[in-house]
């Protein structure tokens, strides 16, 4: 793991400006596509259940509502990246990115009355848990404040809905379930991170 402050710098490596732009190129070509074909990609419960169209659960995470909602993902994308990479390196970014689409996409599953959803900010959330428990034993203090005020933001939403969120759109909500799906998802990849480096230290 590198030894840096998280933020010191945005590396300018291969890796990083790949994994970079494997997130915000896609989520941009979609934001352009047609709606019929956004229909076709965009998570659809029924679609998925009785389809089995499964890879909805995943591209319905690179579409948005629209440019406004892509805008607000794709900033906090390269917010995070521009933080965490200098400090996690690219891998442990793309698996805790990996960590909290998956967490995202079996929340989805088991969220019986959602009908459709779109966006990556599940995914992100998963990102933020993941990378603050993932270096939990090098900086811990500032990783606990972090997790405290994530945990604390998704209480509010849950508690005063729309009124934190907001509206994607007027006939769209903010699902803020999905952050918790997301950020969960993230979460279990960070700690076994840190299981595996710790297993790793002790051979």
């Amino acid at each position: 793991m590198k030894q840096s402050f998280p933020g010191a710098g945005w590396s300018s490596s291969g890796p990083a400006v790949a994994l970079l732009l494997a997130v915000a190129l896609p989520a941009a070509f979609l934001l352009g596509l047609a709606p019929e074909w956004q229909f076709a990609l965009r998570y659809e419960r029924s679609a998925v259940v009785d389809a089995n169209e499964w890879w909805r659960l995943i591209t319905g995470q690179w579409l948005h509502v629209g440019w406004r909602h892509g805008a607000v993902n794709l900033a906090a994308w390269l917010l995070l990246c521009h933080l965490l990479v200098p400090w996690l390196g690219v891998g442990r970014v793309s698996l805790v990115l990996a960590g909290g689409v998956a967490g995202t996409a079996a929340g989805l599953l088991w969220h019986a009355e959602l009908a459709w959803y779109v966006g990556l900010s599940g995914a992100l959330h998963g990102v933020l848990a993941g990378a603050m428990a993932a270096s939990w034993r090098q900086m811990p203090r500032l990783a606990t404040l972090v997790l405290v005020v994530l945990v604390g933001k998704l209480l509010a939403e849950q508690m005063l809905g729309d009124g934190l969120a907001g509206r994607l759109a007027a006939d769209a909500r903010v699902v803020t379930e999905a952050h918790i799906w997301g950020a969960l998802g993230g979460l279990l990849v960070g700690g076994a991170l840190v299981l595996f480096s710790r297993r790793a230290a002790c051979v």
